[in-house]
């Protein structure tokens, strides 16, 4: 990954080749202490008359630098001005080399601290880029904002959120590999090398190993590929800890739909389809390296649902962990297979709370767009948990209904279930297929991040491919569950 280095200056020292950033959170008040810049800015801090517009007002030297100013409005209709201070940042980042800069500085003064972060997310998430394919790479372009003292509180502050979103990117390299390098057992090992860094005790099950532990479901999907099958299993458990926080994760490392064959167009992007195994997997290394006091375990069953003689054919029938079976009826319904035995596996350590999240269905995406996730679960104080840390997180998730009615579309007459309804609640149906392999006394949530686990193109200051969605969430509910 490439990724902007962030730092903070007490005073505004500029140099050559700087693009000052005047933040202004309406027409006429700014974030910054005026009387702190150099009268030539002063003369230059005049923002656009429009909302969330943005103006170039100084070109040339100040002293002997040469210097870019641009004012930033904040207001946008339909935004906040945290998230605008974030896409502020990523914009001035990514339009610097074009316009000759080599520094992006942003002047703040020290009474607005939550800009301050938010410009240290738009650094840190904004600036990231896959470039490991690339001949030639574009240098980082530095980050400074200027007119804040560093003090221990923020400093610890932005060490935290570092943690996280270290490991929100690293979640985006996984993703961002393509389909020839990245496969289940590639995964797997990077999985582990994760955990080693992190502090997790981690277990790898291979293809031998599911079908030993009844995993049906998951060597289902996976055997038909050259690359077989894995689970990764990683936990982590500090000493006092009094809750008990599992997670499951879809990791289907590739999806061509198996027999039930997508077209070539829907299958780009189906790389990310091991979105909610980067998402949970991340979250998990990031509570271990904060040391919350929480225990945590991870689940991610991977799979590449390819085509070959071995694939599974429509109407074949898979015994899962729990001893439940499945008819299939669609080969491209394979996450919620993988997702039974992550699911049963969870449920046998009876934890407080299990959470799985899958890139699941494109109807998820048809009712809420590809920016919000949905959120089915059978305790609404859970649900709501997740959709507030997720507001604040700036990660949106709506809640979904669970309704259990939908089950009579998953019946069959050979097997327990079937994996696909009819076409109408495609996401609903999928939940309530879920809900098969969890007890009823267990506090449950899944997250279909179909949209934005999956979204090619820009998300707010989260540029094009992958965006490690989720993991921010994830991490600050566990720190409020614990």
């Amino acid at each position: 990954m490439a990724t902007s280095k962030f730092g903070l200056s007490e005073s505004l020292r500029l140099q050559d080749g700087d693009c000052l950033i005047l933040p202004f959170l309406d027409d006429k008040k700014g974030l910054f202490m005026k009387t702190a810049l150099p009268k030539e800015v002063q003369a230059a801090a005049r923002t656009s008359p429009n909302s969330g517009g943005s103006l170039t007002t100084l070109r040339g030297p100040i002293g002997k630098f040469d210097v870019m100013v641009r004012t930033v409005r904040l207001d946008a209709k339909y935004s906040n001005t945290i998230l605008e201070m974030k896409k502020a940042i990523s914009t001035a980042i990514a339009s610097a080399p074009k316009e000759h800069c080599k520094r992006v500085v942003v002047a703040l003064s020290d009474r607005h601290l939550d800009w301050m972060f938010a410009a240290h997310e738009g650094t840190l998430l904004g600036s990231y880029s896959f470039d490991k394919y690339l001949t030639n790479k574009a240098k980082p372009i530095p980050v400074v904002v200027a007119g804040i003292k560093s003090t221990s509180a923020i400093s610890r502050q932005l060490k935290e959120r570092e943690t996280i979103y270290s490991q929100v990117n690293a979640a985006r390299d996984l993703l961002s590999e393509p389909p020839n390098v990245m496969n289940p057992p590639v995964l797997a090992r990077e999985f582990q090398k994760l955990a080693r860094q992190s502090g997790l005790k981690v277990t790898v099950w291979d293809e031998k190993r599911l079908l030993k532990e009844r995993c049906g479901g998951t060597y289902g999907v996976g055997v038909g590929a050259k690359a077989k099958p894995r689970m990764v299993i990683a936990e982590y458990n500090p000493r006092g800890a009094k809750k008990h926080l599992c997670l499951v994760g879809k990791g289907v490392t590739y999806d061509t739909g198996g027999y039930g064959l997508k077209p070539a167009a829907s299958q780009i992007g189906m790389k990310y389809d091991m979105g909610g195994a980067a998402m949970m997997f991340g979250a998990a290394c990031a509570i271990s390296q904060l040391k919350l006091p929480i225990r945590v375990t991870v689940i991610t069953p991977l799979a590449e649902n390819d085509i070959s003689g071995e694939s599974m054919h429509t109407t074949a029938i898979l015994t899962t962990r729990s001893g439940k079976t499945i008819e299939v009826e669609h080969t491209d319904a394979e996450g919620r297979l993988l997702l039974a035995d992550g699911l049963a596996l969870a449920g046998e350590r009876k934890p407080d709370w299990i959470i799985d999240s899958a890139t699941l269905t494109g109807a998820c995406v048809v009712a809420l767009g590809e920016e919000i996730a949905g959120v089915f679960s059978n305790d609404p104080k859970l649900a709501q948990e997740i959709i507030s840390v997720g507001n604040t997180e700036g990660e949106l998730y709506w809640e979904l209904p669970l309704h259990m009615p939908h089950a009579s579309k998953i019946k069959t007459t050979i097997a327990d279930v079937k994996n696909r309804g009819d076409a109408w609640g495609g996401a609903i149906t999928a939940a309530v297929f879920l809900k098969e392999w969890v007890s009823d006394t267990a506090k449950w949530a899944h997250i279909d991040i179909a949209g934005p686990g999956g979204k090619e193109q820009p998300l707010d200051h989260l540029g094009k491919g992958a965006k490690g969605f989720g993991i921010k969430t994830i991490v600050q509910l566990a720190k409020k569950l614990a």
